[in-house]
């Protein structure tokens, strides 16, 4: 039996609403795409609540240039915004547990109470060069007791250990110009292009 047509008419049109509501709801729900950490950025940023939003304070990150703008968003739940040079650059929220984002070195978390902490990772710093010193020669210092341990290191760069008795007593380096040394009347003088020459003070 074929229904009245104000009936069918009305069947269809609450098919289309249905269909029209379920589509809103998936677009409404995929509108703000969040991580597990509870951070946004864009221009969902700061958007995760439908409550009324109370300003609670407004706290200066670790890297002295962001500022996280916090808001209490409802019972337990609290919002903030990720600042920095006039404009918001992500945001963070939290409901029973902590939230986490992480901008350039700079860390920051959200704790369930409102609180925001944060720190800058610092870089690692650079390994030292390492210097390959070849051994050429342990001549023996004109006072006839005094040694040297001769070393290149590239081209006119040469360094020497001076050593009295197996202790070292100084480091000699010439890159690029000559150095020189004294030692209780005894002067040492080492070439860039690896010369040592060694003399005694007469007077000493």
């Amino acid at each position: 039996m074929r229904a009245p047509r104000p009936l069918r008419t009305a069947l269809v049109a609450a098919s289309v609403t249905a269909c029209v509501t379920a589509a809103l709801g998936v677009s409404a729900a995929g509108a703000f795409a969040v991580d597990a950490a509870g951070a946004t950025t864009g221009k969902s940023a700061g958007k995760h609540s439908k409550a009324e939003r109370v300003h609670v304070r407004t706290v200066n990150l670790a890297d002295d240039v962001s500022r996280a703008k916090v808001y209490k968003a409802g019972e337990d739940r609290y919002e903030a915004e990720l600042w920095a040079e006039g404009r918001q650059y992500g945001a963070l929220y939290t409901q029973g547990m902590a939230a986490h984002a992480q901008n350039n070195g700079l860390h920051i978390t959200l704790h369930p109470d409102g609180e925001v902490i944060s720190w800058v990772e610092r870089a690692k710093p650079k390994p030292k060069a390492v210097v390959n010193r070849v051994l050429v020669g342990t001549p023996t210092l004109a006072d006839g007791r005094t040694t040297a341990k001769l070393y290149r290191v590239a081209t006119d760069h040469y360094e020497a250990d001076i050593l009295a008795d197996g202790v070292r007593l100084d480091t000699l380096v010439a890159d690029g110009r000559a150095a020189q040394g004294e030692h209780n009347g005894l002067y040492v003088a080492l070439q860039p292009d690896g010369r040592l020459t060694s003399w005694v003070d007469a007077a000493g």
